[in-house]
């Protein structure tokens, strides 16, 4: 029983030796963490209000460049190539090489002016009960000068244009002309000088069906124009015109006889109309020197379709009376009074 007491005296002192040095190891490996103190924050600053803010600015994303063909990549290369025809005078003036748009735009119920157009008549002829008269023709813009500081311009143009009459079957007559006109235009003002020329003739079976001879017609005139535009939607207009150079079959070259005069109006919305298009209504009274004073009398009534930043950017169907006489130089002598119904493309 002693040998056992010793034993479990000596494993007890044992254990609490390891115990002892274990407590003391684990001691010396704690590691001594510092207090941090709590960190001391700014007082709150009070709310400022700012009188003039500055703008906000935003860094978008460039867009990718227009589809080839589309309005937006023609817009742009339109734009580009206007430029490009256009100088700054040291005055600050723009010149302009082959300008868009026309400072005069020809009246739509003047027979003679430069435009597409293409009726059919209740004229009768050698050959039907029905005539079509056409104008193949147009105006185009030479150079520009604008003003700064101001809503005046000026423009050289030129224009050329042929009517044609046609029976069923053959050609009638042909009217050429040709024209340099100066226009000018001021707010709803507008008005032109230049010289114009016009030679007529007549068809070949025409002369052999009816025994006629051809006889020569030609003018050079000189032609003035004035305009003026009311509430954007009424143009009233005018026309004097001298031929210094005369040859009319069977008219004396008398003063009176050179001279013609003629006034009309045209109503409609001068703004874009998009698809929809909007009615119009246009007249001309016109009296010629070599028609004896006769008075022509001209009326349209249609629908148009107008953009007026495009050249030939003006579309019409109507119906049309005249009565006078012809317009045509071989038939000056000749009455006439018909309808007809058309469609026309003008500037």
């Amino acid at each position: 029983m002693g040998r056992i007491s010793g034993v479990i005296s000596r494993l007890t002192f044992a254990l609490a030796a390891f115990a002892l040095v274990a407590t003391a190891a684990s001691a010396q490996f704690v590691p001594d963490i510092p207090k941090v103190p709590a960190p001391t924050l700014p007082p709150p600053r009070p709310i400022e209000t700012l009188t003039n803010p500055a703008p906000a600015t935003f860094h978008s994303v460039d867009p990718l460049p227009p589809l080839p063909g589309t309005v937006a990549d023609q817009f742009d290369q339109e734009l580009r190539a206007r430029e490009d025809f256009a100088t700054i005078t040291p005055e600050g003036n723009t010149f302009r090489f082959l300008p868009n748009t026309l400072l005069w735009e020809p009246p739509l119920a003047v027979k003679k002016d430069p435009r597409m157009q293409f009726l059919a008549t209740s004229l009768k002829n050698y050959r039907g009960p029905y005539t079509v008269d056409t104008s193949i023709g147009g105006t185009v813009g030479l150079f520009r000068y604008d003003f700064v500081g101001s809503d005046t311009a000026v423009q050289i143009d030129i224009f050329g244009l042929v009517i044609t009459r046609l029976s069923p079957d053959d050609l009638m007559a042909d009217d050429y002309r040709f024209g340099l006109p100066i226009t000018w235009r001021r707010g709803p003002w507008s008005a032109k000088i230049g010289y114009e020329h016009t030679s007529a003739h007549i068809g070949d079976e025409q002369l052999q069906a009816r025994n006629l001879v051809s006889r020569s017609f030609a003018k050079d005139e000189l032609v003035f124009g004035l305009s003026r535009i009311f509430y954007d939607q009424l143009r009233v207009y005018g026309h004097l015109g001298y031929a210094f150079g005369f040859q009319v079959p069977d008219v004396e070259t008398t003063t009176a006889n050179r001279s013609r005069a003629d006034v009309g109006f045209e109503w409609y919305k001068r703004c874009p109309t998009g698809f929809a298009g909007t009615p119009f209504v246009a007249g001309n009274v016109e009296r010629r020197g070599d028609q004896d004073g006769t008075t022509n009398f001209t009326v349209q009534v249609g629908w148009l379709w107008k953009n007026p930043y495009q050249r030939f950017g003006t579309a019409r169907i109507f119906a049309e009376y005249y009565n006078g006489r012809s317009p045509y130089g071989q038939f000056i002598r000749d009455r006439e009074s018909f309808y007809s119904a058309g469609f026309g493309f003008d500037f």
